[in-house]
């Protein structure tokens, strides 16, 4: 589960961006976020798109040496199956499975060449791609093996036996990677771990990123309003961009989330600690203490 932290500092990232801009998600019916999800997602994006190329060429190690003994054992296979009432209908199957592992290359090679190297939106997308495209090839493979081995079990003969047992060993080289199409079903501890915390973050940051800052916008004057109050011989178009949407974030947290004064403030403080300069901390955190003094005096008054 992403925690509130990561949501926090997404939503300071877009609500940053949309403040710069002057762009107020509120002013439509259907604001265009792609173009500023853009802006704070590119890291993650990228991380994910290199986590899982360096997942699948782990995961795919052993297929390329089984290439060659199945494309001697598929010619010699299907050749045979003519002649077996129940294999007959596999030969399709075969040549499939052979044609999928002599595509995989393509793939791996792009993914080892770039993957180090990615840096613009569409190389990361073409990354990502290339990985995606690994996963759907092992899928495929392990379907097509699994649905073919029950019909050689019993069968004798050289080419068949021979077939099976190749047939056996793809399927066990294509499962690792053909698990990957799932990585929230990654367990904890598994070497691919970063795989299943990237692509949760992919998945579900971004609506509840969207939401919290819909949120905010939805009360920003309201804000701004309290902001001015609090603040002594100053306005709050002069204050740092990102104190101030720092404060948004705090004051939604402390007025309609109704969060403990001591979590908002102590949130608060760790995002100016991270995005904001080193003085910032302190001011916010007397700002959002001064905030609980007027709108709570009976809460109990968070520690300077």
């Amino acid at each position: 589960m992403l925690s509130q932290r990561q949501i926090r500092k997404s939503t300071l990232l877009l609500i940053y961006a949309m403040e710069t801009q002057g762009v107020d998600p509120l002013a439509q019916d259907s604001f265009p976020f792609d173009s500023y999800w853009s802006l704070v997602s590119e890291n993650d994006a990228k991380r994910y798109a290199k986590v899982l190329a360096k997942a699948t060429l782990h995961e795919t190690r052993s297929l390329g040496d089984l290439q060659d003994s199945l494309r001697s054992r598929t010619e010699n296979f299907c050749a045979t199956a003519t002649t077996h009432p129940r294999l007959q209908a596999l030969p399709p199957d075969a040549r499939e499975l052979l044609r999928l592992t002599q595509a995989l290359p393509t793939h791996i090679h792009y993914l080892r060449r770039h993957m180090d190297t990615v840096a613009s939106d569409q190389e990361v997308a073409m990354l990502k791609e290339h990985g995606d495209g690994v996963i759907r090839t092992c899928v495929r493979m392990c379907e097509l093996a699994q649905n073919m081995l029950p019909a050689l079990e019993g069968e004798t003969g050289e080419a068949v036996e021979a077939y099976a047992g190749v047939l056996r060993r793809v399927r066990k080289a294509a499962a690792g990677c053909a698990r990957l199409a799932h990585p929230e079903q990654i367990e904890p501890r598994n070497e691919h771990t970063d795989l299943a915390r990237y692509a949760e973050a992919v998945r579900e940051r971004r609506p509840l990123t969207e939401q919290m800052a819909r949120d905010i916008f939805s009360q920003r004057g309201k804000w701004e309003e309290l902001l001015r109050t609090l603040l002594r011989n100053y306005v709050p178009e002069r204050l740092n961009t990102v104190d101030r949407c720092i404060l948004y974030i705090a004051f939604n947290d402390l007025i309609q989330r109704k969060l403990d004064p001591g979590i908002v403030i102590s949130e608060a403080c760790v995002l100016a600690d991270e995005f904001s300069g080193g003085k910032s901390a302190p001011f916010i955190h007397g700002i959002i203490a001064t905030a609980v003094m007027q709108l709570m005096p009976d809460a109990p008054q968070p520690e300077a």
